[in-house]
């Protein structure tokens, strides 16, 4: 099961456009058409805000990886953000009310990590306190119900008040997120009577309801199945036998591993002995379609253990797999 490291794009603009509309439920908004098309662009501009994070792709795919979710969702940024954005768009719009703008972006920018928190990937939200990642693990990256209904409340739009139709829509959206979040952790706690010797539980929630995919990390290998009608298949498991223990070691130390660790608390490493070298793998267990996880960093490694060339992203298919792999054995000797 590939997925998107992310909600993408759209599905935060339409979530925009959905606060734009919710937000006339303010009479300074709905009696003002500039404060109106202010929110309209603080809404939109805000719900994406804090995946401005995208500018560290500059520096490579891994400081994109280790930035990515961290910084730009802490809980110091989301007022940060909300007054960048407000105070760009009141430069262009003055008449607005400045305080209604600021309310209603702070808003956007707040569900925008709220609702990634649910997934996951989580972020790391507690920045500076701790690094770790909080992740709820209740929606799927991308979750079509939300964006469906979205679609639904923009379709009645002209036969309804807009406040109102929205105020049901996101009154919903929050009975749909508490019923998924709810059935995550009775599921987990029924996982763990079960498993009592496990280290922990991640559940993976697909677009079904009441479906998740899991992992089950115990002393000595992981558990990979489903959990699906009330009950648990497991379809793969893994043995933890770490090949090459020193150079494994070693690679921690390589940027891209350093910044792929930064980003999961599920990377586990392999290595591929070689002719001419070493190929070290470290993989995120959390997103894998059969045997295969696709979101990795691959480190060659001469066979004098000097660290040279990697990869660190997504590989969408075999053929990638093998390009990659074939570019970092030439550099492998």
């Amino acid at each position: 099961m590939i997925r998107s490291d992310e909600m993408d794009t759209s599905s935060h603009i339409i979530m925009g456009l959905g606060l734009a509309a919710l937000a006339h439920i303010d009479p300074a908004v709905a009696n003002s058409a500039a404060l109106s098309q202010a929110v309209l662009f603080g809404t939109v501009i805000g719900s994406n805000a804090p995946d401005f994070d995208y500018i560290y792709r500059m520096k490579g795919k891994g400081s994109y990886i280790r930035n990515h979710r961290s910084t730009s969702h802490s809980l110091f940024a989301l007022p940060l953000w909300s007054i960048a954005v407000s105070g760009i768009i009141y430069a262009f719009l003055p008449e607005a009310s400045f305080l209604h703008l600021f309310l209603w972006t702070f808003l956007a920018v707040i569900l925008h990590v709220f609702f990634d928190l649910f997934n996951v990937h989580g972020t790391q939200v507690s920045l500076p306190f701790t690094k770790k990642w909080i992740a709820f693990d209740s929606l799927p990256l991308v979750d079509p119900t939300i964006l469906v209904v979205h679609l639904f409340g923009f379709s009645l739009l002209p036969f309804f008040p807009m406040d109102e139709v929205f105020l049901t829509i996101y009154l919903f959206i929050f009975l749909y997120l508490a019923v998924r979040s709810i059935s995550t952790v009775l599921v987990k706690r029924n996982l763990h009577l079960h498993f009592q010797n496990s280290i922990r539980i991640k559940l993976i929630p697909r677009i079904s309801l009441f479906h998740w995919d899991v992992i089950i990390e115990t002393k000595d290998d992981f558990l990979f199945g489903v959990f699906a009608k009330g009950s648990l298949t497991i379809d793969h498991s893994l043995v933890k036998k770490i090949a090459f223990p020193d150079l494994v070691s070693e690679s921690k130390k390589h940027p891209l591993v350093s910044d792929f660790l930064s980003s999961t608390q599920y990377a586990y490493p392999f290595v591929l002995k070689r002719k001419n070298g070493y190929l070290v793998y470290w993989k995120d267990l959390r997103f894998r379609t059969n045997k295969f996880f696709p979101i990795l960093t691959i480190i060659a490694v001469s066979s004098d253990h000097k660290m040279n060339e990697g990869f660190i992203g997504t590989l969408y298919s075999l053929k990638q797999y093998k390009q990659v792999i074939k570019q970092l054995k030439n550099t492998a000797s």
